[in-house]
């Protein structure tokens, strides 16, 4: 890394410089500065309006780079030692349907695990690609998905020689890093790209502690929601291509396709921004919210009837390495499971990422301090201290499931563009979805577009909904009814 070039914000420059010229604007967007903007907008962003510009000529252009905005890419491929990086202001969602797109044509098999994300599915429909599944392994105790493991993959290649490519989810939502290294390089000794969604590691290459990121572990793309764990704004992320990746190309035009043609300035800003912090302070930023997460489990640890888990989850065979700033709290010594815990946590004013089975997850970030460490220990505390009396020492332990085996039985593609028909949920065995039910977060599918709607899936969703849940994705939200292929 170029730590000198790397104290350069190009683009913040270009838009700052911009802003002096003080022109007058006859162009989008319609409130011309602000001038139009009503109160609510002037009191939330105020001066910031004045860069909140439509025309891409003036400064660069995202999707045609040769200024500002291309060195800026630049400069982030070299803080993260990609090849190429594109930003994306339609967040990592953009970036995992523009890798499909770039590497599948429509007919080809691509292998993915079942925790992948909602967007893999979108850029399955866009591309016309087929997935074929990973077998992923569940850790009973801690109620979370280890992902798959090289003999999952080594099983799904298998069955599917002619796979043209490979998606991992590293690490998962709950922190844990697959053996990625060993599997990225199987995939490519039988010929196969390697995609990874890296939404939850653009923090990783800034602490020897943590896992080590894809690109290091051989991935050719792999897309990283710079927002999520770093400094960059909500919507914003990602996507690098390794260094003599051949389709680098295609992932530009296919980045193209999938943003919208008016990219805010003040999302690419903050995407330049956030890197020059991390290329400057990411280590010590990253470094410290790594001790920060370690005394916030120790003490969770020390609070009777909670439980959070630790590096410890690397003695599962599947499991390459933890990410401690994820911070899973399982609630089940109080008699408590997640929905109860995460209810009881509000009212203290402490808001969790996530709810499953018997557990919250906590995120740690460059954000956090000794002030926001207290708070959620001290909320963990004033939970455990009230649910004492009234548990009386048993425990309750909510088993989160398993998500279901996904059947395929229609391309995704092909299961968009079918006639379909919207049926009691209750009577819809054996049918094959015609929309996807997610639960959110983590947004992953529990039956997908094209799959089979079986007796597993009908538990899992039937167990989810009875646990407060709400569905995401179907037409019909309370999943009275669900969309299915019309037969015959």
């Amino acid at each position: 890394m170029d730590r000198k070039r790397q104290e350069r914000a190009p683009f913040i420059e270009a838009l700052e410089a911009y802003c002096r010229l003080g022109m007058t604007p006859f162009h989008t967007p319609g409130h011309k500065g602000g001038r139009s903007s009503s109160a609510y907008q002037r009191g939330l962003f105020g001066d910031a309006l004045r860069r909140d510009l439509g025309l891409m000529y003036a400064l660069d252009d995202l999707f045609q780079p040769e200024g500002p905005l291309k060195e800026a890419m630049e400069l982030a491929a070299d803080l993260y030692g990609a090849g190429r990086t594109f930003f994306s202001v339609n967040g990592t969602t953009a970036c995992i349907e523009a890798m499909i797109l770039a590497v599948c044509r429509r007919g080809d098999y691509i292998i993915i695990p079942r925790e992948a994300h909602r967007s893999v599915m979108g850029g399955l429909i866009l591309s016309g690609a087929i997935p074929v599944y990973m077998e992923s392994r569940f850790a009973e105790k801690e109620q979370i998905s280890l992902g798959p493991d090289l003999e999952s993959l080594q099983a799904a290649i298998a069955a599917c020689p002619q796979a043209k490519a490979v998606l991992f989810t590293y690490p998962t939502y709950d922190g844990v890093a697959g053996n990625l290294e060993e599997m990225a390089r199987y995939a490519h000794e039988q010929g196969m790209f390697v995609l990874v969604d890296e939404a939850h590691g653009a923090h990783l290459p800034f602490c020897g502690d943590l896992p080590k990121d894809a690109l290091s572990c051989g991935a050719d793309c792999t897309a990283q929601s710079t927002h999520k764990l770093t400094g960059s704004l909500t919507q914003t992320s990602m996507l690098h291509c390794r260094r003599a990746f051949p389709l680098t190309d295609k992932v530009a035009a296919a980045m193209a396709l999938v943003q919208s043609t008016s990219p805010h300035y003040w999302f690419l800003a903050s995407l330049d921004s956030a890197r020059r912090q991390l290329a400057l302070h990411g280590t010590e930023l990253i470094g410290q919210a790594v001790s920060l997460a370690r005394k916030v489990r120790s003490e969770l640890n020390g609070i009777d009837g909670l439980y959070s888990f630790g590096t410890e989850i690397t003695a599962y065979d599947a499991v390459g390495a933890f990410d401690e700033t994820k911070v899973t709290i399982d609630f089940s010594g109080l008699g408590m499971d997640g929905r109860q815990a995460e209810k009881l946590l509000r009212q203290e004013g402490v808001e969790a990422e996530l709810t499953a089975g018997n557990h919250v997850l906590a995120l740690i970030t460059m954000g956090d301090d000794e002030e926001s460490a207290r708070t959620l220990c001290r909320a963990c505390r004033r939970v455990a201290e009230g649910q004492a009396g009234r548990t009386a020492g048993t425990s309750h332990r909510m088993a989160e499931l398993p998500l279901p085996v996904p059947r395929v039985v229609v391309p995704p593609q092909e299961a968009w563009n079918a006639e379909t028909e919207a049926v009691p949920f209750a009577e819809s065995l054996g049918r094959v979805a015609a929309e996807t039910v997610t639960f959110y977060p983590p947004g992953i599918p529990a039956v997908g577009l094209g799959e089979e709607i079986t007796a597993d899936v009908m538990i899992y969703i039937k167990e989810k909904l009875a646990r407060g849940y709400s569905p995401n994705g179907p037409a019909d939200g309370t999943l009275g009814t669900i969309r299915v292929i019309k037969e015959g």
